[in-house]
């Protein structure tokens, strides 16, 4: 069975899109984090090695996982409102990499990647999983920061442009918030990612990885904070 967490008001023809994929599961709000990330699924759950890490403060997000016998690991890093508290499972783990900002990243969480053996990658950007979209090896990001130590450790990195993605209040949001991975081989949007400057040069870069993007909704992409995928 596969689940994917999901914004509590990702729109219905999204959701029944991505519904073709496993079944989507809203998360409450959290009432720790910021207006409107509060229901964000990359600020309230880190998948790192097949494991989920969840705020231990999140007892709905908790009390939901538990009700469908997902098992999961506690953070206890304290977390608020202001940054870079908010932060503290922004982080995201691709190939064998780990992606965090060392400072404000769950100290849970660098438990859990060095079990699991990833190599740590630290990044300035405190919104490291929002700022990037990522299948398999590859990873698109407007983050030049992200883009320039992610190259230097070897990894296969394309730097778009700077591309005002629709975000509740904030002036813009984030590709990796706009975007799942709906499994190996297909990264699905939050919108019609056609409407992207530079989708043929996405599409180009994650074809040769030999993933496919396909849209899940119509009209510009915007950041619902992407989902939690999980499989048991």
């Amino acid at each position: 069975m596969k689940y994917f967490f999901i914004h509590k008001d990702l729109p219905e023809d999204i959701r029944r899109n991505l519904s073709f994929f496993g079944e989507c599961v809203p998360l409450p709000a959290f009432e720790k984090l910021p207006f409107p990330v509060c229901a964000h699924p990359d600020m309230l759950i880190a998948s790192i090695g097949g494991k989920l890490l969840i705020h231990g403060e999140y007892r709905e997000g908790r009390s939901l996982l538990s009700s469908l016998g997902i098992p999961f690991t506690i953070s206890q890093t304290p977390v608020s409102e202001k940054y870079p508290e908010d932060v503290r499972l922004n982080c995201f783990c691709f190939g064998n990499y780990f992606v965090s900002n060392e400072k404000y990243v769950s100290k849970e969480a660098l438990v859990l990647a060095k079990q699991f053996g990833f190599r740590s990658v630290f990044v300035a950007q405190g919104y490291a999983k929002c700022s990037c979209a990522v299948a398999g090896d590859a990873v698109a990001t407007a983050d030049r920061g992200i883009a320039k130590i992610l190259r230097r450790e070897g990894a296969e990195v394309l730097l778009l442009d700077p591309y005002p993605i629709g975000i509740e209040i904030y002036d813009t949001g984030f590709i990796g918030g706009a975007s799942v991975l709906l499994d190996e081989k297909t990264l699905g949007f939050f919108g019609n990612v056609k409407t992207l400057p530079q989708f043929e040069l996405l599409e180009n870069f994650f074809g040769k990885h030999g993933v496919s993007l396909i849209s899940l909704g119509d009209g510009p992409l915007f950041d619902y904070g992407g989902a939690i995928g999980f499989s048991i």
